[in-house]
């Protein structure tokens, strides 16, 4: 038993004792009810207080090397009465296509340079088809990796104010969520002309890869050079009511040299997007709104209107406090007590036919001072690596590292809580973690918090949202306790 436990002393037990509901299972399959039962059988709904924090570092880049990752430029706005105002920017280099190395003939001339983008078909926010505004503008700063290969949603990549170009379109929500929906392989594009100085540099810099005697003289095929020269573009809304994707890794989402030559007309080089890096500034304004109480990363807040809440892309949590439930293991009338089933049970969020929900959830330990708890790094900091690696050898399997973060894990994956059936709640069951919480073993980390972590679609390429009744978040405990066996 954890010494934190033992200091509540007695007040604590007979505070869990009024305030949980607990029942006896008195189900049998087959046969007359044993008067001298040797254990009982019960189970317990256990409240799980909790609050609402902003994620400090919430990773939108598209990672290269995780392979079933959405790949996805994110931009738009809207406005949610809820959440308040988000606006995305995607920021995201390019780079010459195997296509585009072929040599330049002496003749070849410009003629124009365009942009295209593959809509991926996530929209999020006003489902009217109404124009939407972007503006393409060309990065002022490389765009780098942190120490851990991430660039995060409230970074932002300064640009010049100058756009490009720009362009005015419209769609139809209703159409983009049934392509998703029927996974139909349909291509819909925007495509805009771009400035031709901008397109003459960039043409420039083939020509001389043409003439080139020196590795210098190859940026044009050198991705470290090149990005030196063209450091990306940024995609910025002017005026939208709605977020929508576009595809990173399709071979649609390109720029297009346009220019001719003197036996041939019509000729193309593209550079493309796909494998280069790129990552989704994600902002909120929450003026105004229940939520503008937040008062920065890592600190919690209580919401007035006991509404909980979750929004991917802006790092909006609810935070979970397991107190209640370590209370109930060590409480003294259950020192021998078996857990056979635990769920965690979010109840019915708020419903909205504008805001599609998170589809999906998951934990993520939540460490002393208020931050998500992340595996340290075995070169930087041994010591404290040394010491994770064993608080995770303590859960049995039960806990893992995803993203760097401590996982709570059920089955074959991670825990997941997510819409159960034809029903309209949401939960999940973890009953091997829950087990492994009531074991008594002194390397085993009991974290107090666990934030509510959206999983489907993923939380940095995307900004579904979440809204729960504090007073229906709880875990239903069934439980074994062994009893004195009479003589």
């Amino acid at each position: 038993m954890n010494l934190w436990a033992r200091i509540l002393g007695q007040l604590a037990i007979l505070a869990v004792a009024l305030f949980f509901f607990s029942c006896e299972d008195e189900t049998s399959i087959l046969g007359f009810r044993n008067p001298n039962k040797q254990f009982k059988v019960n189970y317990v709904d256990i409240p799980l207080q909790s609050d609402v924090f902003l994620m400090d570092s919430l990773r939108t880049s598209n990672n290269l090397e995780t392979q079933d990752e959405t790949r996805r430029l994110l931009t738009g706005r809207y406005t949610d009465p809820q959440f308040g105002q988000v606006t995305a920017t995607a920021y995201t280099q390019f780079f010459t296509t195997q296509t585009a190395k072929t040599l330049l003939k002496e003749t070849a001339t410009l003629d124009s340079v365009s942009l295209q983008l593959r809509f991926d078909f996530y929209t999020y926010g006003s489902t009217s088809v109404t124009p939407q505004t972007i503006s393409i503008h060309e990065l002022e700063k490389e765009l780098q990796y942190d120490s851990i290969n991430y660039l995060f949603n409230k970074a932002a990549t300064p640009y010049n104010p100058t756009p490009l170009g720009s362009k005015t379109f419209s769609y139809s929500p209703e159409n983009f969520k049934k392509y998703t929906k029927d996974r139909l392989d349909t291509t819909i594009t925007v495509r805009m002309p771009l400035d031709l100085a901008f397109g003459q540099r960039i043409f420039n810099s083939a020509r001389q890869f043409r003439d080139g005697t020196t590795a210098a003289d190859s940026a044009f095929v050198r991705a470290r050079e090149f990005v030196k020269q063209f450091k990306g573009i940024a995609i910025v809304t002017q005026d939208a009511d709605k977020i929508f994707g576009f595809s990173q890794t399709a071979t649609a989402s390109r720029i297009t040299l346009h220019y001719h030559d003197s036996e041939n007309d019509s000729l193309q080089l593209h550079l493309a997007f796909s494998g280069m890096t790129s990552y989704n500034g994600i902002k909120a304004d929450r003026s105004g709104t229940p939520l503008e109480v937040l008062p920065g990363y890592a600190q919690p807040v209580t919401p007035d209107n006991d509404l909980r809440y979750v929004q991917s892309g802006t790092g909006v949590l609810t935070r979970l406090d397991f107190s209640n439930l370590y209370n109930f293991i060590d409480a003294d009338t259950n020192t021998a007590l078996i857990i056979n089933e635990a769920e965690l049970f979010l109840g019915a969020p708020e419903g909205t036919s504008v805001f599609d929900p998170v589809d999906a959830l998951s934990l993520r330990a939540i460490s002393d001072q208020g931050y998500l708890r992340r595996l340290a790094d075995r070169k930087t900091n041994p010591a404290q690596y040394y010491a994770d690696s064993l608080s995770l050898g303590a859960y049995g399997g039960q806990l893992t590292i995803t993203g760097g973060m401590f996982t709570p894990v059920s089955g074959q994956g991670i825990f997941t809580i997510s819409k159960s059936g034809d029903n309209a709640y949401f939960n999940g069951f973890l009953t091997l973690f829950a087990q492994q919480l009531s074991v008594d073993n002194e390397n085993l980390e009991r974290f107090r918090y666990f934030a509510i972590f959206p999983e489907s679609p993923q939380i940095g390429k995307s900004v579904n949202r979440l809204i729960f009744q504090q007073q229906n978040i709880k875990l239903r405990v069934y439980y074994t306790r062994p009893t004195q066996p009479q003589l």
